[in-house]
């Protein structure tokens, strides 16, 4: 037989072998049934894909991925604490998205439960400054007292120097009616003080945060004063208070104790144990 007439081997593999070389196909109806899956690492990989396509993904199926994944906050970690690793791995691809994700998740917040706002204000906080404007926005124009809430709650995850910029946002939010709205807001404020840095703060910005925290330390909630003197304790660590708002502050501390001249101190424990700590405070400063 002569080498032309010799049979010729192919050089293509079997189609099997050429299907199983691919990668498989994005498809998000199977991940989505991967996502609800027990198996915390079947649930680990479905995040994983779906965050490698996210940035490639058309309007239409980017929200419904950012849906996908969120829908995992709604987990009670009490039940499938197994999962929480997962959830916080969620977090950290929502928040790789930046601005684009923002209203998104800001959707998600209405009609949803408390623990799928925790870990939403998370992934918002992540993003910093991405997020800040939007997170803005909805503080000063929300007539929800709940959505406030959520709002101060992710700008009070924040650790990005920028995050001042908000203070205006949030010093009002301290006069709110809602018990909530203030309580977020006295919190957060603390939050800003310490997260940045001391020349964000003109004079008449720490001003008005001291003043604003005084009144709430004097609020009729027990679960407010103790956030708002929490807040000035940590105004005070990071060195915002001139001597004399530090003597003002160490007076309405010690009365609170009932170490004042008046003999009378907070009947809620969980002031009287923040004072104490303000004090202390005071005291390094």
């Amino acid at each position: 037989m002569s080498p032309s007439s010799r049979p010729r081997r192919s050089s293509s593999l079997p189609a099997e072998r050429v299907r199983a070389r691919r990668p498989p196909r994005f498809d998000l109806d199977a991940l989505a049934s991967e996502l609800a899956d027990a198996d915390p690492g079947v649930v680990r990989r479905a995040v994983d894909r779906v965050g490698a396509h996210l940035a490639r993904l058309n309007d239409a199926d980017f929200r419904r991925a950012v849906e996908m994944l969120t829908s995992l906050f709604y987990v009670d970690i009490a039940d499938l604490p197994d999962l929480e690793a997962v959830l916080d791995h969620a977090v950290d691809v929502l928040a790789a998205r930046g601005r684009r994700v923002v209203p998104h998740l800001l959707r998600q917040m209405q009609g949803s439960d408390i623990k799928s706002h925790l870990w939403l204000a998370r992934a918002l906080g992540l993003m910093g400054a991405e997020a800040l404007p939007s997170l803005r926005t909805l503080l000063a124009t929300a007539e929800d007292p709940y959505a406030r809430a959520f709002a101060l709650y992710a700008i009070g995850k924040m650790s990005t120097p920028g995050v001042a910029r908000a203070l205006p946002e949030v010093i009002g939010s301290l006069m709110h009616p809602d018990r909530e709205v203030r309580d977020s807001a006295a919190r957060t404020l603390g939050r800003i003080a310490a997260a940045a840095p001391a020349k964000s703060f003109t004079p008449r910005r720490r001003r008005a945060m001291f003043e604003t925290l005084l009144r709430a330390a004097g609020d009729a909630q027990p679960a407010v004063r103790a956030k708002a003197m929490r807040s000035l304790g940590k105004m005070t660590a990071a060195g915002l208070l001139n001597r004399p708002q530090r003597r003002i502050l160490e007076a309405a501390a010690r009365a609170a104790l009932g170490e004042g001249e008046s003999y009378t101190w907070d009947h809620a424990y969980i002031v009287r144990r923040e004072a104490r700590e303000t004090l202390d405070a005071l005291q390094r400063a």
